[in-house]
């Protein structure tokens, strides 16, 4: 195993492509530039294994990435790996990430415990479009990055910036301020999130306008405490995919979940 190196971009994004992920180089980048990776490199066109940490300062990091080629499973990759993330996140109060089921089980053993559930959705083609939300401005950035830092715990400006310069049309901020929905490219479609919104009615409304903003496939991580948004997804045509548990080591992550109406992504929180 070695550091992750922007030379080993594609053959990262390779690896989550192959595993049925959504990442692409971009999001990958990301965790160069804001934090750190790990590979094991066996000089296949994808890597056989991944891992990536990046800090919200001293009171939350973030774990991604932990990814294993299929043929190299069963041999104790992940929990190495996941050694080396803990190890790398000495120091800082609370280390969390968003497991599959099957990580979960690994994550456990390591001192990882439960914390909320969410699902990913696949969204129809379009959403009933509601007043009160209008596209973002760089005047709203303040705004938006205090709505962000109070839900999810801690300041993550570069992050959420990148976003938003991959998927400009499908910013929008509430226009009484009390939320904002950002989105991204993907390889396999679009995602929408995060997504702040205290009500579900100013949910629905950011939501809409992101989905409708953007062609083709498009996902969003949707908490499982919103049961009012799943039952309007599904009204409407959504289809949830797949579960995921959000996780810590140390004390609960900071910030209000309560006010997540949809997380920017496993890899991201």
């Amino acid at each position: 195993m070695r550091p992750l190196t922007e030379a080993d971009l594609p053959r990262a994004a390779a690896l989550s492509f192959l595993i049925g992920w959504n990442q692409v180089a971009r999001d990958w980048s990301l965790f160069l530039r804001e934090g750190e990776g790990l590979a094991l490199d066996d000089g296949q066109d994808a890597l056989a294994a991944t891992a990536a940490v990046i800090r919200h300062g001293g009171d939350l990091a973030w774990i991604s990435m932990v990814l294993v080629r299929p043929d190299q499973r069963r041999r104790g990759h992940a929990t190495a790996l996941m050694r080396w993330a803990v190890d790398a996140l000495g120091g800082t109060r609370c280390a969390a990430l968003d497991a599959t089921p099957a990580g979960r089980e690994v994550y456990r053993q390591l001192g990882f415990r439960d914390l909320w559930g969410f699902a990913r959705w696949s969204l129809p083609a379009s959403l009933p479009a509601a007043a009160g939300v209008r596209p973002l401005t760089d005047a709203d950035w303040p705004a938006l990055l205090a709505l962000d830092a109070a839900a999810f715990g801690a300041p993550r400006a570069a992050l959420l910036r990148d976003f938003a310069a991959r998927a400009p049309q499908a910013a929008f901020i509430a226009e009484d301020g009390s939320g904002f929905v950002l989105a991204r490219d993907g390889a396999r479609g679009a995602q929408i999130g995060p997504v702040v919104a205290a009500d579900d009615g100013t949910a629905r409304a950011l939501i809409a306008a992101a989905r409708n903003a953007l062609p083709g496939a498009v996902v969003l991580d949707l908490p499982d405490a919103r049961g009012g948004l799943a039952g309007w997804l599904s009204q409407h045509g959504g289809a949830p995919q797949r579960p995921f548990t959000r996780m810590a080591l140390g004390p609960d992550t900071p910030g209000d979940a309560a006010r997540i109406a949809a997380v920017a992504g496993p890899e991201f929180g």
